[in-house]
């Protein structure tokens, strides 16, 4: 025997139109009904118009190369702070007066007046230009020439606000570099004063100055070593001159001492000047040879020479002048105490060795000075490196900080000339003829799908109940397993043909009446609701 369930799922095609042909009117009925619902709620419910405006960001004129602006936000940074500003409560009060929104709502608070007119606004940013940077502004509501005028009026609030978004920040950018620039400024220059007062405090011992300080103290430590043999060779003279006083003390001054050149000239210049002052000159080489120029036995000899030779001269001009004339000229101290040359030589080179010593002791003390400075070099030389460094960096910041001024200057001078990023309008917000809301394509497909949802929900449901009741000869040999002898067909009251012909009829109009809603939705979707509304409106003069 076959498994009834396995028969119940084998569903054939005719067995489908059957079930839709005796369950017609649970499919027409409710998609008449649908239909009438949804075209009724289209014709009255409330009427949404939406404008838009299609704003370009258009990029600055000037080669950014050449200028580069100080805005450097992003498009979508810069469009979120001009919305917040062109949607807030006074301009949005400033759009209410303007255009006499909410005139009709009475019961209605002033803040909630400005959250509905804030809903109705819509910002998106656009990226389909070639690229190129855009956005949108929409506006709806019920009135389209109302709503075409708002739209156009937030697109003028958006360019004008954003010239002064980027003009003030530009100013706001170069102000703040002023101060920044002054502050840093005055860093500076704090900077060069400790380093100018740090040079004076350290003059002559600064890191630059080492080189000369070590050449200066080289020529030092010469002059102390050259002072320090003239010192010895002028003691040797003083001890001398010390051993000549007393021989000469000791033999009642008749000693030979250190002025036997004397009387060897004296002697030479009775004989003959020429020869006394060559005898001399000799006797003046030979001590250039032991002493210095500075030496008072070498002073004493060329004054000596430098008499002979004017005793010379004047010789040859009066040659009747005797010698014992000259000889009292050249010399005329030797009628005194013989030791009293001598003690005045002494006297000399005790005062020169004193000045020797004092010119040392000086020299050596200044070269104390120079030492300590050499020492400190080092530590001088770091703390002007630390100096140096800090005004280093200063001063670079300074420069960057005043380059960034500059460009900032040229920035807001090309804000000012509306030469920077610009807001451009690509397309201005045009009567609407067609509303958003309602949507008769929606309502169209939603009273569709309701009415034949509804009715094939109901017919599936009777069907599923009445599965078992036997309309069809097959239904026989399926549910029961037997063959079928014979059948008999239905059985026609006297008033069923009537009937019949009634209800066909009925389900043709029903049928009719759905397909002039369904085409009036079509018109409706096609044409727009207001055009619709209008053509029938003249059509029938009301």
């Amino acid at each position: 025997m076959t498994d009834p369930f396995q028969s119940q799922t084998q569903i054939k095609p005719d067995y489908i139109i059957d079930v839709l042909i005796r369950g017609r009117w649970f499919l027409i009925v409710p998609l008449c009904i649908s239909l009438t619902l949804g075209l009724g709620m289209t014709l009255t419910a409330n009427k949404t118009y939406e404008a838009g405006t299609m704003i370009l960001v258009q990029p600055q004129r000037v080669p950014i190369n050449y200028i580069k602006s100080v805005v450097s936000s992003s498009i979508g940074e810069r469009i979120s702070t001009i919305s917040q500003q062109v949607l807030s409560r006074s301009n949005l009060e400033q759009i209410i007066e303007q255009f006499g929104l909410y005139e009709n709502s009475s019961g209605i608070y002033q803040e909630e007046k400005i959250e509905a007119l804030r809903k109705q606004i819509k910002v998106k940013i656009e990226h389909s230009r070639g690229g190129s940077e855009a956005f949108s502004i929409s506006f709806t509501g019920s009135e389209p020439e109302r709503v075409m005028r708002i739209a156009n009026t937030l697109a003028s609030y958006f360019m004008d606000e954003n010239l002064k978004v980027r003009e003030a920040q530009a100013i706001g950018t170069s102000e703040f570099l002023d101060s920044e620039l002054e502050k840093t400024k005055k860093r500076l220059e704090e900077k060069e004063q400790k380093v100018a007062a740090f040079r004076a405090k350290y003059l002559g011992g600064l890191p630059d100055e080492l080189e000369s300080n070590l050449r200066t103290l080289d020529r030092m430590q010469k002059e102390v070593t050259d002072k320090a043999m003239l010192l010895r060779e002028v003691n040797n003279s003083i001890s001398q001159l010390d051993s000549q006083i007393s021989s000469m003390a000791a033999t009642g001054g008749s000693g030979s001492g250190g002025d036997d050149f004397l009387s060897f000239d004296l002697e030479e210049s009775q004989e003959g000047d020429d020869s006394a002052v060559q005898a001399a000159q000799e006797k003046y080489d030979a001590l250039l040879l032991r002493y210095t120029e500075k030496h008072p036995d070498v002073k004493k000899l060329k004054s000596i020479i430098e008499k002979l030779k004017q005793k010379l001269e004047a010789a040859k001009e009066e040659e009747e002048l005797p010698s014992a004339e000259s000889k009292e000229d050249i010399l005329p101290d030797m009628g005194m105490d013989p030791l009293a040359p001598l003690k005045a030589q002494r006297a000399q080179l005790v005062a020169e060795a004193n000045n020797i010593q004092a010119e040392v002791s000086a020299i050596q003390e200044k070269m104390k000075n120079y030492a300590q400075r050499v020492e400190d070099t080092p530590k001088r030389e770091l703390e002007l490196q630390s100096l140096t460094r800090d005004y280093g960096n200063i001063q670079d910041v300074y420069n960057s900080i005043l380059d960034r001024k500059l460009e900032a200057e040229l920035s807001v001078n090309m804000e000012k000339k509306q030469k920077g990023e610009q807001f451009r309008i690509l397309d201005h917000a045009r009567l609407p003829e067609k509303p958003i809301s309602p949507n008769v394509k929606m309502m169209f497909l939603l009273s569709i799908a309701g009415g034949l949802g509804l009715g094939g929900g109901v017919l599936f449901l009777k069907e599923l109940l009445t599965f078992s009741v036997i309309r069809r000869d097959d239904q026989i040999d399926t549910l029961i397993g037997l063959p079928i002898l014979a059948s008999i067909p239905p059985l026609e009251k006297p008033n069923g043909r009537t009937k019949k012909k009634i209800e066909w009829v009925m389900f043709i109009c029903c049928c009719s009446y759905s397909a002039v809603f369904l085409a009036f939705f079509a018109i409706l979707n096609h044409k727009g609701l207001d055009r619709t509304m209008n053509f029938i409106k003249t059509t029938l003069n009301l």
